[in-house]
């Protein structure tokens, strides 16, 4: 009799295969048992995730008050609160709200992840997955706690962000994505495009759940949360039964790093050092801060479009939904047009395609295609360029040591977490959901734009060059891993 069956069955044949290419086996759909293994509970961290943040900002509204009554009228427009009825001053207050939190949580990424990569250095990076969830279930606890104690709902909701942005999941994804690249070898693209595409799918999943919730019209949100928490436990379950240890041994270092500020220090020290090193690094680091920078706005795009068309943002979500599905089916064409007109020539067709779609739509934001708004509209002319992340993603393992990865990914998450926490709450200041004018109704999407600027210059300037060569790279491995393939085919005939 088999003592521990179920062990056996989680195990998925790890301590029976222990031989070297035991895990780029396929496995299933072209996945290998590693990525089987690692991606489909990290990217339902990320689908939870995103159905978190889906609905942080409708449970935002609900929580404002004023003094205007809330029109019970068959046939009334909500004001997506039940404490005020003035819908303007609902999406404007719960827009600040939300931006205000968005700050908090960026500013616990900045610090956890000061830490998180050397803590996936030195303990493993499933041990930094972890308690990276327990984060998560603490601020979706929170959120939840909110709802029974009204007094205190906006602190909640604001300290549940901050826990949220604690956590670290999104580096320790890049992370094990880059050990999985760097175990299994060969085609980097395809690696990142299985990971994108099973992602985009459960996104696509989770966002039909935020459908519903909207569609519900709920204002009372503790059985969402309930059913939240309850899923976030079960994935911590799943972290530490099936979740597997992906860093290479010989990268793992002492796990005694002393104390709190001795982490710190040694942290700059080696962003430092790599920044002086390295001129991909430094333009790089500085093109990401443009970029997140801009990236700001997007935390009221969507208060932007309820406030400037009229919609509900359940209509302004049913219009996006088929992008997720459009992501998802275009996720493999630019990687699939690399492979026949070249990475280097698709590089540069779809950067400089997207920064045209980008500038040019600007005047024309406030008007609508039919139905659609302009912006919504831009995002669908943008939807088969939504592979370009692929090339990107594949183009830096060629850029950046294997050593080096972690603190890189850090070092650019720190970016996005110090420019986050500043321009969230400047950009949710800049919205006057009440505008009259064209300038005033555009001034968020004049500033993103013009922050754009520098990020263009700097990619031209610094990177331009250097992603070509990596792309050459691409072609080339690519190439190299595509012709055993060929050899087996040609035997096979014979």
């Amino acid at each position: 009799l088999d003592p521990d069956p179920l062990r056996k069955r989680l195990d998925w044949g790890g301590t029976r295969r222990a031989r070297a290419g035991a895990w780029s086996a396929p496995a299933m759909f072209g996945f290998t048992e590693l990525e089987v293994r690692t991606y489909l509970i990290l990217t339902l961290c990320g689908g939870l995730q995103i159905l978190i943040n889906q609905i942080e900002q409708p449970y935002a509204r609900s929580l404002i008050v004023c003094d205007t009554p809330v029109n019970t009228t068959l046939g009334a427009e909500p004001s997506g609160s039940d404490h005020c009825g003035d819908r303007l001053h609902v999406i404007g207050e719960g827009a600040r709200l939300s931006g205000g939190g968005d700050s908090l949580e960026n500013c616990g990424r900045f610090i956890i992840t000061l830490f998180v990569s050397g803590f996936a250095d030195s303990h493993g990076r499933k041990a930094a997955a972890i308690v990276g969830w327990v984060f998560i279930t603490a601020s979706v606890f929170l959120f939840f706690l909110a709802s029974f104690i009204k007094p205190w709902a906006k602190v909640f909701f604001i300290a549940a962000q901050g826990l949220q942005g604690m956590s670290g999941i999104g580096l320790i994804v890049e992370i094990v994505t880059r050990d999985i690249a760097a175990q299994i070898g060969g085609d980097t693209t395809a690696v990142y495009t299985r990971k994108n595409g099973l992602g985009m799918f459960l996104g696509f999943v989770f966002f039909g759940q935020v459908l519903y919730i909207q569609y519900a019209g709920i204002t009372e949100f503790r059985p969402v949360w309930a059913c939240i928490l309850t899923f976030t436990l079960v994935v911590l379950v799943g972290l530490v039964a099936v979740f597997p240890e992906t860093q290479a041994k010989e990268n793992q270092q002492n796990k005694d790093r002393g104390s709190i500020v001795s982490i710190v220090k040694n942290e700059f020290g080696v962003y430092a050092g790599m920044l002086k090193n390295s001129q991909f690094m430094r333009c790089a680091l500085l093109e990401g801060f443009f970029n997140n920078a801009s990236g700001g706005f997007n935390i009221i795009i969507v208060p932007w479009m309820m406030a400037m068309f009229g919609y509900s943002q359940l209509e302004l979500l049913m219009m996006m939904m088929p992008l997720a599905f459009l992501g998802f089916v275009f996720n493999g064409l630019v990687p699939g047009l690399c492979g026949k007109y070249g990475h280097r020539r698709m590089w540069t067709l779809c950067y400089w395609t997207d920064k045209i779609i980008d500038y040019g739509g600007i005047p024309f934001l406030t008007y609508s295609v039919g139905w659609m708004p302009v912006p919504v509209f831009i995002q669908y002319m943008r939807s088969p360029l939504g592979g370009m992340g692929n090339i990107v993603e594949a183009s830096m393992a060629h850029l950046i040591d294997q050593k080096d990865s972690a603190k890189w990914a850090a070092m650019m998450q720190l970016n996005g977490f110090f420019t986050g926490s500043m321009f969230s709450f400047l950009f949710s200041r800049v919205f006057n959901p009440e505008a009259t004018t064209q300038v005033g109704r555009l001034a968020p999407f004049m500033l993103a734009n013009f922050i754009k600027i520098g990020a263009v210059v700097t990619y031209a300037r610094g990177l331009h060059s250097l992603y070509l060569e990596a792309t050459d790279k691409l072609t080339a491995s690519a190439s190299d891993s595509a012709a055993p393939a060929a050899e087996d085919s040609d035997k096979k005939k014979d």
